[in-house]
C-alpha cells in the first residue's frame, strides 16, 4: 500500500475530501543524496479549488512559475499539447498553448482555483506553438536579448524552430523564430528510404526533431546558450551572436567527464538491435528527452534535470547531470534519478513528465515543479491501475492516441465493413471475408480482450495533465558514496550511426503494372505499401487531416490515350484509437484503366503518393514520393 504523504496540513484537509486517494499518494522515494542539493520531500498534488490544476487535449502539462498579471505574486502557467500543424495552425484556444491560473494567496503560500485563461500576447491573440507529435507548448523565462524584459521561449516537435517571445512593458510579443545554424525543416532519415547517410547531420531529421529546448550560459561568456534533448541526444547551441541580438550556432553533444554523450536510460539488447536495423542512432537512450537548467546543487556550475518518456519499466523519473568546469569545457557527471524509491516501483503517475524549479514556498531553497500526463477514464476519473503502471506494460495508448477520444467501435462484420467502406470495394466476397477476418482479429486483439479482462472502461481512457510539488528543505547530511552506485547507464554502448549499419525502412512503396495489355481491353495498376510490424500509415476517411497527421493518397496519370475507369479502390481500413489508419503487412490501392481507343506501343504510368508513417512512440514527416512504369500495348489479333 502507498504511504500518503502531503505539504501542510491545510492541503491534506482539501486532498482528502475532494480526490480520489491514489492521486495524491505516492510511493516511499529515497531518492538521490548530493552535496548542496536540497532534500526533497514526498509530492503533492496542486489543487485548483476542490479539484486537481489540470490541463486536457492531448494531456501532457509544463509547468512554470511567472507573475503573469504583475501583482507581486507568482502565478502558475501550464502549457499544453494538441495537434495543430499544417491547415490546422493557428487553432487558438485548442491548439497547443498556455493555460494561466492566478494566484489568489500569496507569493510564499500560493492558492489557485479551478479558472483559467489563455496566455496571450501584446496583440490580444492566444499565444501557441505548432506541435504534431508528442511535445507540447513548453514555457521557459529568460531575459534574452539583455532588455531588462523577461522573454518566454517554447521548442518544437518538428521543424525544429524554438519560438521567442518577447517580453516588453505590455507583455510578450507575437512569437518569432529564433535564428539558428541549418534548415530546422531538414528531414533526412533512413526511415523514409533516404541514400546514403549525408556526411553532415545537421540535414538530417534525428538532428532536429523533437526539439525541447531550454537554456542556460555554458560556455562563460556572459549570454544564454539553447541546450536541446530529443532525437539528436542532449546538445547545446552556442549563442554565437551578441547578448542583445542572439543567433545560435551547430548543436554540439554534451558531454561527460569522459568525454561520452550523456545518457539518460540504457538501451536493452532488443532496442540496440532495433536502432542497427533502422540505421539511426539515440544517444541519450530516450529520444524524447526534456533538458532543465538550474544549479541544482548550488555550487555556482549549472547542472541539468532531465525528463523523458517515462514509459518502461526502469525509466527514470528525473535525472540529475552534475555540471563540472574541466580543462575541455563544461562537462557532466554520469546521470542518477533523483526520484528513486525503496521498492522499485513508479515515483511519478502517468507518463512524460516536464520539470520547472522554483521557490514554491519562499523558503529560499529549491523546490520542484512536475507536470506528468496521468491516464482518467469515465470522463475524467483518475485511473489508478492505469496511471501507476508503466504504459508498456499496459500497453494502452500514449498521449495524444487516446481510445476514449471516441467511442470504441463495434466488433466488425461483414455489412458493416461493406457500408463502411462503400463503393471502394473492388474484391470478391471471399477477399471481403479474409479481410473481416482481419479487421476481427485486430480488434480482438485491441478491443475485445479488454472487454473479456473486464477492461472495457480503459478504452474511455483520455490524458490529462497533473501538477505536483516537491519541497525542497535544506541537506541535513553531506552526500554519500552510495550515491554514485545508483542506476548508471552505459555509455558504451550507445548505437551510433554509421554507414556500416543495414538500412531500414518501415514502408516501401512498389507500382505495379501488367506486362503487356491488348487493346480494347481493361487491366488494372495498383501501388503496393509493404508496412514493417508495429508501423502505420493513415487511412484517407478526413478523421486524421482532422488532427494534423497526413492521410494516405494516391493518384495515378496514366496517358491521355488510355482511360481510367471508375475511382481509386483502396483496403478497408482499421482503427488504432482516434485515427483510422493502414498497418499491414501489405496495402494495395487499385485503379482499373481500359484500352479500348489506343495504339498499339509502349506507354509512361506515374503514381504520385503521399503518406505518413508512424509507430507507438515516434511519427515521421510527411512524404510524398512519384513511382514510374511502362505499359506495353499490343493489338488485338
Amino acid at each position: 500500500m502507498r504511504n500518503c504523504w502531503f505539504a501542510p496540513l491545510a492541503w491534506c484537509i482539501v486532498l482528502t475530501t475532494a480526490v480520489v486517494a491514489d492521486e495524491m499518494s505516492f510511493p516511499e522515494i529515497e531518492g538521490a543524496s548530493m552535496d548542496g542539493a536540497p532534500d526533497l520531500q514526498p509530492p503533492f498534488l496542486v489543487m485548483g479549488g476542490k479539484s486537481p490544476m489540470k490541463t486536457e487535449k492531448h494531456g501532457l502539462a509544463a509547468p512554470a512559475l511567472f507573475d503573469w498579471d504583475g501583482d507581486g505574486k507568482r502565478d502558475l502557467l501550464v502549457g499544453e499539447f494538441e495537434t495543430n500543424s499544417g491547415e490546422s495552425f493557428p487553432m487558438g484556444k485548442d491548439g497547443s498553448t498556455v493555460r494561466v491560473y492566478r494566484n489568489v494567496g500569496t507569493d510564499n503560500a500560493p492558492v489557485f482555483n479551478e479558472e483559467f485563461e489563455w496566455a496571450r500576447d501584446t496583440e490580444g491573440t492566444i499565444m501557441e506553438v505548432e506541435q504534431w507529435c508528442c511535445i507540447g507548448f513548453t514555457p521557459y523565462f529568460y531575459d534574452l536579448n539583455d532588455d531588462g524584459y523577461v522573454d518566454m521561449i517554447t521548442g518544437q516537435y518538428h521543424p525544429g524552430e524554438v519560438t521567442w517571445f518577447r517580453g516588453s512593458a505590455d507583455g510578450f510579443l507575437p512569437g518569432i523564430k529564433l535564428q539558428q545554424e541549418g534548415d530546422p525543416s531538414s528531414n533526412w532519415s533512413s526511415l523514409m528510404g533516404g541514400d546514403e547517410p549525408p556526411k553532415d547531420e545537421i540535414v538530417t531529421f534525428d538532428y532536429w526533431v523533437y526539439s525541447s529546448a531550454a537554456m542556460g550560459d555554458f560556455d562563460d561568456d556572459g549570454d544564454y546558450d539553447l541546450i536541446f534533448g530529443g532525437g539528436g541526444g542532449l546538445r547545446m547551441s552556442e549563442n554565437i551572436g551578441t547578448p542583445k541580438s542572439p543567433k545560435f550556432g551547430r548543436r554540439q553533444m554534451l558531454l561527460d567527464v569522459d568525454g561520452n554523450p550523456l545518457v539518460v536510460r540504457e538501451l536493452t539488447p532488443e532496442e540496440k538491435e532495433e536502432l542497427s536495423l533502422f540505421g539511426v542512432s539515440n544517444p541519450d537512450g530516450d529520444g524524447k528527452s526534456s533538458p532543465y537548467v538550474v544549479d541544482w546543487d548550488r555550487d555556482g556550475v549549472l547542472d541539468l534535470l532531465v525528463t523523458g518518456s517515462y514509459t518502461k519499466p526502469g525509466d527514470p523519473a528525473v535525472m540529475f547531470f552534475k555540471g563540472v568546469k574541466t580543462d575541455d569545457g563544461h562537462r557532466f557527471e554520469t546521470g542518477v534519478d533523483l526520484l528513486t524509491t525503496t521498492d522499485g516501483r513508479k515515483a511519478l503517475p502517468g507518463s512524460g513528465p516536464r520539470v520547472y524549479v522554483d521557490d514554491w514556498n519562499g523558503d529560499g531553497v529549491h523546490d520542484l515543479i512536475i507536470g506528468a500526463s496521468v491516464a482518467t477514464v469515465n470522463d475524467g476519473e483518475f485511473s489508478d491501475e492505469l496511471s501507476w503502471e508503466w504504459e508498456s506494460v499496459n500497453k494502452v495508448e500514449a498521449a495524444g492516441k487516446d481510445p476514449g477520444r471516441y467511442p470504441p467501435r463495434e466488433r466488425p462484420t461483414a455489412e458493416g465493413l461493406r457500408e463502411d467502406f462503400g463503393a471502394n470495394w473492388s474484391g470478391t466476397d471471399e477477399e471481403l471475408e479474409e479481410m473481416v477476418q482481419m479487421n476481427v482479429d485486430y480488434w480482438e486483439e485491441t478491443v475485445g480482450r479488454l472487454y473479456k479482462e473486464g477492461k472495457g472502461h480503459w478504452l474511455t481512457m483520455r490524458h490529462q495533465g497533473r501538477i505536483y510539488v516537491m519541497l525542497g528543505t535544506e541537506p541535513n547530511t553531506s552526500a554519500s558514496d552510495e550515491s554514485a552506485s545508483l542506476w548508471a547507464p552505459d555509455v558504451n554502448s550507445i548505437v551510433q550511426n554509421t554507414s556500416t549499419m543495414s538500412r531500414f525502412t518501415p514502408v516501401t512503396l512498389e507500382l505495379n503494372l501488367p506486362e503487356e495489355v491488348k487493346t480494347e481491353a481493361q487491366a488494372e495498376v495498383s501501388v503496393t505499401f509493404t508496412i514493417a510490424e508495429g508501423w502505420y500509415i493513415y487511412a484517407p476517411t478526413g478523421r486524421n487531416s482532422e488532427h494534423g497527421m497526413a492521410e494516405t493518397e494516391v493518384s495515378f496519370t496514366v496517358p491521355g490515350e488510355i482511360e481510367k475507369v471508375g475511382d481509386v479502390k483502396r483496403p478497408i481500413h482499421q482503427f488504432k484509437g482516434m485515427y483510422d489508419i493502414f498497418n499491414g503487412p501489405t496495402v494495395d490501392i487499385r485503379q482499373q484503366f481500359a484500352t479500348e481507343n489506343t495504339e498499339p506501343g509502349t506507354y509512361e504510368f506515374a503514381a504520385e503518393v503521399t503518406f505518413q508513417t508512424c509507430k507507438e512512440d515516434l511519427c515521421l514527416p510527411k512524404q510524398t514520393e512519384t513511382l514510374k512504369g511502362e505499359l506495353v500495348v499490343l493489338a488485338t489479333q
